[in-house]
């Protein structure tokens, strides 16, 4: 009796070192099977060796046992289990055993057994992990490498850049942040923030999968560009020289308005990239291109 107590202990407890455990299935005593394609994981380390082996059991009665298998075009290992029942509903329990420690966990998640179902497959597998990883599949953050966003916007679904007339749309290279452990993906290959440059010049679809894989969010990224907005520059009047403004716009052939105390008082068109105003009196301008416009303030020094 005492020696039963013993190997129940090594074979049913969390995390306690072990022997490669015996499990084993009565598969003919059973009329229905579900399938899964997992990925197992413990302390947050993805298992990674043939010998790993995860098993299924409804109480002490084990009901599908599989080790792992490497899929080179996923660079990464599987288990592909199936599990036995007679009864619909029952609750199914994982046990990991990791080869490498010798030890067995006990997978704190259980599903229903339901006959003929499949759950997981290579892209979106079913997570087996102690603890449970995140389902989180967001997208934090978004913006370009060497680009300062004007504004960028993030919605369920959608993200709009806005960025300066000036940058190639055609080149550009994704910066961003994701919920913790999840993947950005774009056409399914996965992809590295800060890394690879893309074309923006009509939308871009990327989708986020989870760190336990069991969340897929799609967002559709549009960028759009605004003029560089116009500089405006001062000199203040000093002792018996006047004072000056210079408007710098990328709006070559463009006006630019002035007004003194809130009388119109000259215009200029931005030639090589700026329009100048000197001989100014001290006084409160305000000065005008398009539908920018900045209030300047000459005072005597």
């Amino acid at each position: 009796m005492k020696k039963w107590l013993v190997i129940f202990f090594l074979f049913f407890s969390s995390g306690v070192f072990a022997q490669v455990p015996t499990w084993k299935v009565d598969e003919p005593a059973f009329q229905y099977t579900m399938t899964l394609v997992a990925k197992l994981n413990v302390d947050g380390v993805p298992l990674a060796n043939k010998n790993d082996l995860v098993g299924a059991f409804v109480g002490t009665s084990c009901r599908g046992v599989s080790g792992l298998t490497y899929v080179a075009s996923e660079k990464s290992y599987f288990a592909y289990l199936t599990v036995f029942s007679n009864t619909p509903g029952e609750v199914i329990t994982f046990y990991v055993f990791n080869s490498a420690k010798g030890l067995i966990t006990k997978i704190g998640k259980t599903i229903s057994f339901a006959p003929y179902q499949n759950i997981g497959n290579l892209y979106q597998s079913f997570s087996i992990a102690e603890p449970a990883l995140s389902n989180k599949a967001e997208l934090l953050t978004f913006d370009f490498l060497n680009v300062k966003s004007v504004s960028s916007v993030i919605t369920p679904g959608s993200v709009k850049v806005t960025i300066l007339e000036g940058n190639t749309v055609g080149n550009l290279t994704p910066v961003f942040t994701l919920s913790k452990g999840a993947n950005l993906y774009k056409n399914r290959l996965v992809q590295k923030t800060n890394t690879t440059a893309d074309s923006f010049t009509g939308p871009v679809t990327y989708e986020v999968l989870s760190e336990d894989e069991s969340t897929l969010s799609t967002y559709t990224v549009n960028v759009t560009q605004v003029p560089v907005p116009p500089m405006f520059y001062k000199k203040d009047a000093v002792c018996n020289t006047l004072g000056a403004i210079k408007v710098v716009s990328k709006k070559e052939g463009s006006t630019v308005s002035l007004t003194f105390n809130g009388k119109p008082s000259e215009s200029k068109v931005i030639t090589n990239g700026e329009a100048s105003f000197s001989n100014l009196f001290s006084g409160t301008y305000v000065a005008t291109i398009g539908t920018d416009s900045k209030v300047i303030i000459i005072n005597i020094k």
